[in-house]
């Protein structure tokens, strides 16, 4: 599948992966000009990124996959040209990039802000179960 989406990526490897290679994969996987290394230690670096450009999953969880053991933390964030969200998430726990789907929750109209706040917790307990995508939206 390809689409124009806008992302943002940040993620942290292992100095054993050879830097430039590793750009090169980014900017090839991401179509994108740019990518910084910060934060370099002994042991890891960092890469940023992002772009307006094709979203081609393909390509995309091909480089995931191939960069998957070298990953210590990640976050790849995007917008489609539809407006909707998701992202890529390195879980460090189980070793593998996780996606998840997002969706903005607007204030109804006439709710007070005690209401508004009463729904964000009852979200925020729900969100806080790791990964679930069994839960429903809670009542307002």
């Amino acid at each position: 599948m390809s689409f124009y989406a806008t992302f943002d990526g940040m993620i942290t490897v292992s100095d054993s992966v050879d830097k430039d290679a590793i750009i090169q994969k980014i900017q090839d996987a991401f179509e994108t000009h740019e990518v910084v290394v910060s934060g370099e230690t002994e042991n890891s670096y960092d890469l940023w990124f992002g772009e307006y450009s094709n979203y081609r999953d393909d390509a995309i969880y091909a480089f995931l996959a191939e960069i998957e053991p070298f990953t210590i933390s990640g976050e790849i964030v995007y917008t489609g040209e539809d407006a909707s969200n998701w992202r890529h998430v390195f879980d460090g726990d189980s070793h593998e990039w996780i996606e998840q789907d997002g969706y903005v929750a607007y204030k109804e109209e006439g709710s007070t802000i005690k209401q508004c706040m009463t729904y964000l917790e009852e979200l925020t307990k729900q969100t806080n179960e790791p990964f679930s995508r069994d839960s429903d939206e809670p009542e307002r």
